[in-house]
């Protein structure tokens, strides 16, 4: 029997044909699974980016904002999510304004106490700043979570000095 199957296995010693479709079978499943993380990994800073640019404008609106502090609240949470202070479209898909924080920094120290490195130019010792910060729990398309990893949130902040108020 051993004889047989040794003579079955030196027939295709020297056949080359079908050796491509093999290399191919064995080469696909990896270019497949790179080819997915790349999307799946430029689809999560695309959606990072996207976030990061709605709370930058949305400090920069409140820096500027000459209303009451709740009313530009709501406004640049808004700017934030959709883009626009009233209406606009989303940004993200599924990132709301609940998820967008807003605070106002009454006192901060416009030089460093520790390394005497000015960091915001005033005529005064304190500045007012507003932060903005939000968290989006990212929708994974499902190769995350196929790899075994958790659940991604993406946190973005951003603070611009107020200059108005």
């Amino acid at each position: 029997m051993f004889i047989k199957l040794r003579q079955f296995f030196l027939r295709f010693h020297h056949d080359e044909q079908g050796s491509a479709l093999v290399e191919i079978a064995v080469v696909t499943p990896f270019v497949l699974l790179l080819a997915a993380g790349v999307f799946e990994f430029s689809n999560i800073f695309n959606t990072r980016l996207l976030l990061e640019a709605g709370v930058e404008d949305a400090s920069r609106y409140m820096a500027r904002c000459s209303s009451d502090w709740d009313t530009c609240s709501g406004l640049a949470k808004n700017l934030a999510v959709n883009g626009a202070v009233i209406n606009g479209s989303a940004r993200v898909t599924g990132w709301t304004t609940s998820q967008v924080t807003i605070t106002k920094a009454q006192s901060l120290q416009a030089i460093d106490s520790a390394t005497g490195t000015q960091l915001y130019l005033s005529s005064t010792g304190t500045v007012v700043v507003a932060q903005v910060s939000a968290a989006y729990p990212y929708p994974t398309l499902g190769l995350w979570s196929y790899l075994g990893f958790g659940n991604v949130e993406l946190t973005v902040f951003h603070q611009e000095r107020v200059l108005g108020w």
